[in-house]
């Protein structure tokens, strides 16, 4: 229901108040600065639904108020409340330390101009959607110039837009600067691309950023840096996050705040139990809801009777013109919230399970309807929501398809696992998951408790993890010898992924004496069993001769069969092998194919060589510098760094732009090969810098380090 603007406005000048003390009263949270935010949800077009706007700003706002931030929160923004939105940046957000302004909608670009678009835009024409839209500088306008405290702008806005069809309008954002003062803006993905809405309750992106915001210790730089990694693993690749600005103060999310720790008890003491736990990531929730599952599931627990005080708090929702606070709060469950409205109910009855990496499903096998049937010792009677937040795709003994580390959303997983472990404290499948969520939000030491407990009943994917814990330092020092005697034991149990790292410890001699041949052994076990790692493994180790005479024509063979089964570092060898014609007849035209399919996938790898094939051109494949180039590009932001070299050395031989060289450029990614510790780039870097003077290539060391920090290396 629609309120005049004077009802809004009085009702505003409590809203502030209200919720700060709300956060004194209720959190136990103490902080010095004061930390505002304002969260948007835009999900309800007439012209293009959105399913998650609504459950991605749910999940941000609520996750920024247990770190004490004062949010106000806005669904569905309509051309009527633009006015009270920028008003309630100008009255919350100026003369804040640290003050947020998230953004999840549609959103396109004119002209260099970035537009996000209010829900009852008008789609006549390009001209309706202008002069609808809310202009992106005009709400940076209102916050640049405070001179207190920093300004992040988060924009997980680039979703697929029909509207870019017409004249004018560009899908995606542009890359704009953030200007004077401290204001740093984050895009969920890069300039003129498209981000994912995801196909599960919440985006990639604002999974990805609920994720780190939570993470003990991270400033605002590691938050960003840990977002872009994640969601590029999350999304194979497809999707990269960027930020653009710089600030000078440093702000922790949250603090590593050691007192926190569950009544100081240790994983090693056999104390630490599921309410601690849960309490530690509960206890400065806005949702009472959290407080009453908390008490009805440990009653005799010692925080019962703090739980009960909380859970009674109650504090009217405002709703006006799609303003809501507290409430709206709620954490989205999986399997029981519908969809708010006729627009989007299709959609939301059913999801998919998300998945990215080296051996994603078909999407086909990981739709699930959201209710199941009510089938007498059915799959309903095995499902449990944690199971739908945290089941893994490695884990053979799982119930559902799974979900990839990258886009399990811990805040509500965590939730979801710990209250169904206390229905069901001795079960292993619901102890590795709460495991699993534990070390995703790098609390390693009670992750490990967990996967123990699910170990010592035979839960080979637990075992698996203890022994990837081992051997990457996980949470310890790392240990080989510790690690290959848990893929042994995981590996006896049948666990396919376990006999593969057998396999591959027999090879590089990792805790046991280097012995291939007996590696080469392990990998077939897996292999035979139709495990795509394992055939690639196998492929890999004919290439190379490893344990086995070299080759080529087994080896190729073997990258055919687990590229059939949807191995992504398969398809892009098997593209390679093609181009070389190393054990298959030479087809440069179909090898180009197969790795722009594995880059499609999300590879880092195989943009690199289609790059290089490209560059020059082979046979019926034209030189194509313009796609080079970015491919090149596409391969550095994946994370092989091998790119940047050649990025290099492309710009100062001027092979990317009409046979100019880019001395800066070569300059600054030469610079970056070598921070890399890339073979030769030292050279190029020492050859490119001699035809530069001292400034510029101060200039260019300075624009380095900001890249370093915003992206680490």
């Amino acid at each position: 229901m629609m309120h005049k603007t004077s009802s809004f406005r009085l009702q505003w000048t409590f809203l502030i108040p209200l919720v700060a003390l709300f956060l004194v009263a209720f959190s136990p949270i103490a902080y010095a600065e004061r930390r505002a935010a304002i969260v948007v949800g835009n999900g309800e077009y007439e012209f293009a639904p959105l399913a998650n706007p609504k459950n991605d700003s749910k999940l941000i706002a609520a996750t920024l108020t247990e770190l004490g931030f004062e949010v106000l929160l806005f669904y569905d923004v309509k051309k009527a409340a633009v006015d009270d939105l920028e008003s309630a940046i100008r009255t919350h957000l100026l003369g804040a330390d640290l003050a947020i302004l998230y953004y999840a909608g549609h959103a396109l670009q004119h002209e260099g101009r970035n537009l996000l678009l209010p829900v009852d835009v008008r789609t006549g024409s390009a001209k309706e959607v202008i002069d609808d839209a809310i202009v992106l500088n005009a709400l940076i306008d209102i916050v640049k110039d405070d001179p207190v405290g920093v300004k992040l702008i988060i924009l997980d806005a680039c979703r697929n837009n029909p509207l870019t069809s017409q004249k004018g309008l560009e899908q995606g954002l542009a890359n704009i600067e953030a200007g004077a003062g401290q204001v740093l803006i984050a895009f969920a993905t890069g300039a003129g691309e498209v981000a994912y809405d995801g196909t599960g309750v919440n985006s990639p992106y604002s999974s990805a950023l609920a994720n780190a915001l939570q993470q003990p210790g991270l400033d605002i730089y590691d938050t960003f840096r840990t977002v872009r990694g994640d969601v590029r693993l999350a999304t194979n690749g497809s999707q990269i996050p960027w930020i653009t600005g710089s600030i000078e103060t440093k702000f922790v999310f949250r603090a590593g705040d050691v007192s926190k720790s569950p009544s100081e008890v240790s994983a090693g003491s056999g104390t630490l139990t599921i309410d601690q736990v849960l309490w530690y990531f509960i206890q400065d929730s806005p949702d009472p809801t959290d407080f009453e599952r908390f008490v009805k599931a440990f009653p005799n627990s010692q925080l019962a009777e703090e739980a009960l005080k909380r859970s009674k708090l109650q504090i009217a929702a405002l709703n006006q013109r799609g303003l809501f606070v507290t409430g709206a709060l709620a954490a989205t469950s999986i399997s029981t919230e519908p969809p708010s409205s006729a627009d989007t109910a299709a959609a939301g009855a059913e999801f998919i399970f998300q998945q990215a990496g080296e051996r994603a499903v078909s999407e086909t096998f990981r739709i699930w309807p959201r209710q199941m049937p009510a089938t007498q010792s059915g799959m309903k009677t095995l499902v449990t929501d944690c199971d739908l937040y945290a089941a893994d795709p490695n884990d053979p003994q799982r119930v559902v398809p799974g979900v990839t580390n990258g886009l399990v959303n811990v805040r509500d997983g965590l939730r979801a696992c710990g209250f169904a472990l206390a229905a069901n404290p001795t079960n292993p499948r619901l102890q590795y998951q709460f495991a699993r969520v534990l070390e995703i939000a790098r609390r390693y030491d009670w992750a490990e408790h967990f996967y123990e407990l699910a170990g010592k009943q035979e839960y080979s994917a637990a075992l698996v993890n203890l022994g990837y814990m081992a051997r990457v330092g996980m949470g310890r020092e790392v240990d080989y010898k510790r690690a290959f005697d848990l893929y042994m034991k995981a590996a006896s149990l049948g666990n396919l992924r376990a006999r593969t790292n057998v396999g591959t410890a027999y090879i590089r001699g990792q805790g046991v004496p280097k012995i291939p041949e007996e590696g080469i052994l392990w990998y077939k076990l897996a292999a035979s069993s139709g495990w795509s790692n394992a055939i690639n493994a196998l492929g890999d180790s004919f290439r190379r001769g490893t344990g086995v005479e070299k080759d080529d024509v087994e080896a190729t063979k073997l990258y055919a069969a687990a590229a059939d089964a949807g191995q992504i570092d398969a398809i892009s060898n098997l593209g390679r092998a093609y181009v070389s014609g190393l054990g298959i007849q030479k087809d440069v035209k179909r090898g180009l194919d197969l790795m722009i399919r594995a880059t499609e996938m999300g590879n880092q790898y195989a943009p690199f060589f289609a790059a290089r094939l490209l560059l020059k051109g082979d046979g019926k494949v034209s030189r194509d510098t313009k796609r080079a180039l970015a491919l090149f590009e596409l391969s550095a932001r994946r994370g092989f760094e091998d790119a940047y070299l050649e990025l290099a050395k492309g710009y100062a031989q001027g092979s990317f732009v009409r046979g100019k060289p880019d001395l800066r450029r070569a300059y600054f990614n030469a610079m970056l090969a070598t921070r890399f510790k890339v073979e030769g780039a030292d050279r190029t870097m020492t050859s490119v810098a001699e035809k530069l003077d001292a400034g510029t290539r101060k200039a260019i060391e300075g624009e380095v380090e900001l890249f370093v920090q915003q992206n680490g290396l």
